[in-house]
């Protein structure tokens, strides 16, 4: 167990001095972890906001983005342990996921959303669809290479739905 992020989305990121920069992470909620934590945290939330409000040319751009940044966390992790590692990153995706869209649809109604907030309320269809297939595929013991890989294709075809 690690020290990890926490709280770790795009929104924390920021690049004050441009994007070939060190970022400036906003809003630490820092406690120990997994080495997987902040990596899935970072892709759900990422692959949430392509599911929600996908950019017009760009969703299978990003969605591949996210796989190279998985695969790059990956490096170094042996094998056998790079299977359960990429298991337990698409676990917590699939809890982070959950979480987020309970907690908007459980919002009080006179709470007015953001507009993220919105759009990922307004593709829970899609989004459900996604977690339900993701979650067969992890359930039904699919090797987890394959399984990142069909989850990611089930993510693009929501996008581009």
């Amino acid at each position: 167990r690690m020290v990890v992020y926490g709280d770790l989305k795009p929104e924390h990121v920021l690049f004050p001095d441009g994007p070939d920069e060190q970022p400036v992470f906003i809003d630490p909620g820092l406690s120990r972890g997994g080495s997987h934590q902040d990596a899935a945290k970072l892709s759900s939330r990422a692959l949430l906001a392509v599911i929600a409000a996908p950019p017009v040319d760009g969703a299978t751009l990003l969605v591949e983005g996210i796989d190279a940044f998985i695969r790059e966390q990956a490096r170094g992790i042996g094998r056998t342990e790079r299977g359960t590692w990429l298991r337990r990153v698409m676990v917590t995706w699939l809890m982070d996921s959950v979480n987020i869209l309970s907690t908007y649809l459980a919002a009080p109604s006179a709470l007015p959303l953001p507009e993220h907030a919105q759009a990922v309320v307004d593709s829970a269809p899609a989004l459900c669809q996604v977690l339900d297939s993701v979650s067969t595929t992890l359930t039904a013991g699919t090797e987890p290479e394959s399984a990142w890989r069909l989850a990611l294709a089930c993510v693009t075809r929501a996008a581009t739905r």
